[in-house]
């Protein structure tokens, strides 16, 4: 913006100053306007181009930080999500924490994970663990263990990261500052892609087992906050999504807030009693 005020200030002057030279022939002020014109013209796309290139920098620096932490040998993920409902019949706040442990060795052919999950109101606990190509699940009353990639698995640890990366060619109104050696980048994504990320928050709390049962999510923004240190790599992310959630003739207010913060760590090995 400052770099376009000064453009057009530029421009303003020039416009004033040929208005006094007091030309009077009619072919050269008619030609003094053409020229005019086409500075206004190339300046306007000269600014739009920067701030286009801009753009397109900073959405690669996002998705480079976020590739390059899921790359990591062995890190650690603290999560914590609220979900909030504004009706008056249909209200409450639904949370979620997290912690996840993963080491996957710099080759990333040996994953191994220790994920544990609270989720609110009833501080329901459960755990899940990944080794030797087997995803265990522990919620406290039943275990269960099953076949998974480790594709599978990063996924569930990286949702938030996979989705600005898969949607990284819409990211809109960025904007950037420094805070001490990191950078931070704060953006939208489009309102679709914001109801599908609410529908999967809702089902990673628990929702099908609560009000939010059968409901629909009309989704009004989408906006997210991208810390990346001086190395490139992510080091926290946060989503705030506004919208109304729909059951029967009733809309809520909803909204969504969810931080992650990623930590690289020294692990070799987790330690786990597994079945």
């Amino acid at each position: 913006m400052k770099i376009a005020g000064k453009l057009w200030i530029l421009l303003l002057l020039c416009l004033v100053l040929c208005a006094g030279c007091g030309r009077k022939d009619a072919e050269r002020q008619e030609s003094e306007k053409t020229q005019t014109d086409g500075q206004k013209k190339q300046a306007g796309g000269t600014v739009q181009e920067k701030a286009d290139a801009d753009s397109r920098a900073d959405n690669e620096t996002i998705t480079d930080a976020m590739k390059k932490t899921a790359d990591l040998a062995s890190f650690k993920a603290v999560t914590k999500g609220d979900l909030i409902l504004g009706g008056k019949t249909l209200n409450g706040e639904f949370g979620m924490e997290s912690t996840i442990q993963a080491v996957q060795g710099k080759d990333k052919d040996n994953l191994q994970m220790i994920m544990e999950t609270r989720l609110s109101p009833g501080n329901a606990v459960s755990m899940a663990y990944y080794k030797d190509g087997w995803y265990y699940t522990d919620d406290g009353k039943r275990k269960n263990k099953q076949k998974k990639s480790q594709e599978e698995v990063l996924g569930i640890i990286t949702d938030i990261t996979d989705m600005v990366i898969d949607a990284s060619d819409e990211i809109e109104n960025i904007s950037s500052e420094e805070d001490g050696t990191d950078k931070i980048y704060s953006y939208e994504l489009p309102s679709y892609i914001a109801e599908d990320y609410i529908d999967k928050l809702m089902a990673e709390m628990g929702a099908e087992e609560t009000i939010l049962n059968q409901v629909s999510v009309e989704v009004e923004s989408l906006k997210l906050v991208s810390a990346v240190n001086k190395e490139g790599i992510l080091t926290s992310q946060e989503i705030f999504a506004a919208g109304k959630v729909k059951k029967a003739i009733v809309a809520v207010p909803v909204e969504a807030h969810i931080t992650v913060d990623f930590q690289e760590t020294e692990e070799q090995e987790l330690t786990m009693e597994l079945w």
